[in-house]
């Protein structure tokens, strides 16, 4: 497990989250209304209310603390590309946060958002290579072509 890296949570405003009224509601810390707001348009594909909602239930901010959900919307907003996502879906991963801890799998999303410029993963990429077998960063290798081949990263 990753001890050293812990998840960032209040990152929206990154170049990848245009203005949109979910990230307004998140911004103004309103998160009882933008809950809703978040959860319609990320339903629709927003990138960034995807990653909202995964922030929401990951604090239980405007509804209840869920780690499985969290993974649910930080996955898809991963999948679209939001790099910091990327990042905190891997270190969920890692944790075994709203899922089976599954450290070739975090190593893969954490190495796709580290590619994506994501600073902070590049240092957590590090952290865990530190932990892992040579066998485990061949097949993290591996898990990241996979991931960015079917979800074009």
């Amino acid at each position: 497990m990753i001890k050293t890296v812990s998840l960032l949570i209040l990152t929206l405003l990154t170049a990848q989250a245009a203005a949109n009224q979910c990230v307004e509601l998140m911004k103004k810390e309103d998160y009882y209304d933008a809950s809703p707001v978040c959860e319609k348009m990320a339903k629709k594909g927003d990138v960034p209310a995807q990653y909202g909602m995964g922030i929401l239930y990951y604090q239980g901010l405007g509804v209840m603390a869920d780690k499985t959900q969290a993974i649910k919307w930080l996955r898809k907003a991963a999948e679209n590309n939001h790099r910091v996502a990327q990042y905190n879906l891997g270190i969920m991963i890692a944790n075994g946060q709203g899922a089976q801890p599954d450290l070739v799998e975090a190593y893969a999303w954490l190495s796709i958002s580290a590619k994506n410029g994501y600073a902070d993963a590049v240092e957590a990429l590090k952290n865990l290579s530190a932990e892992l077998s040579s066998t485990e960063k061949k097949d993290g290798d591996k898990r990241t072509q996979e991931l960015q081949k079917k979800y074009k990263l």
